[in-house]
């Protein structure tokens, strides 16, 4: 069980398919095989410990860039993005989630709107919520954030995290 890359804005970005293939070789076995059992607590604390190995995979995979975890982009809000990158280039959000359109939407907009002008490589990687979460209409979303992604001349790519081929 591995991300799986679903929609991306572009097959022309060099920089957007390094990110997509060090996301998508990062192992989800032991993250969310079987997370849907545990508590919320319990729940949040093993999406943490992905977060974390995320980064530490990206620090690896993509060093020219430097990665964090839990980063404001400004102090007027206390929204934080899950995993951010920033080279000299551009600047790069990741965000983890449960199966939900709505979410992918808000993270989207709230964050592209908070961060500095440039060019921003925005991904959203959605990991299995519970049974009644949509994730055909999530993976939905995910294109109509790749559009307005290359329209505004930034990267997007959507991943869900599942035992589908």
């Amino acid at each position: 069980m591995n991300p799986r890359l679903k929609k991306k804005s572009t097959s022309e970005d060099q920089y957007l398919e390094q990110i997509i293939l060090s996301i998508e070789s990062l192992p989800c076995d032991e993250y969310f095989s079987d997370h849907l059992g545990e508590n919320q607590s319990a729940q949040k604390s093993i999406v943490a410990r992905f977060q974390k190995d995320l980064c530490v995979k990206l620090m690896q995979d993509i060093p020219e860039t430097q990665w964090r975890t839990e980063y404001t982009p400004n102090s007027t809000s206390r929204d934080s993005i899950d995993i951010f990158g920033e080279n000299e280039d551009s600047v790069v959000a990741i965000e983890l989630d449960k199966h939900r359109a709505d979410q992918v939407a808000k993270k989207f907009v709230s964050r592209v709107s908070a961060l500095p002008h440039g060019k921003v490589y925005f991904v959203s990687l959605c990991y299995p919520g519970t049974a009644s979460m949509n994730k055909s209409e999530c993976i939905k979303y995910f294109g109509y954030c790749a559009d307005l992604a290359n329209r505004m001349g930034n990267a997007y790519a959507g991943f869900t995290v599942d035992s589908e081929t």
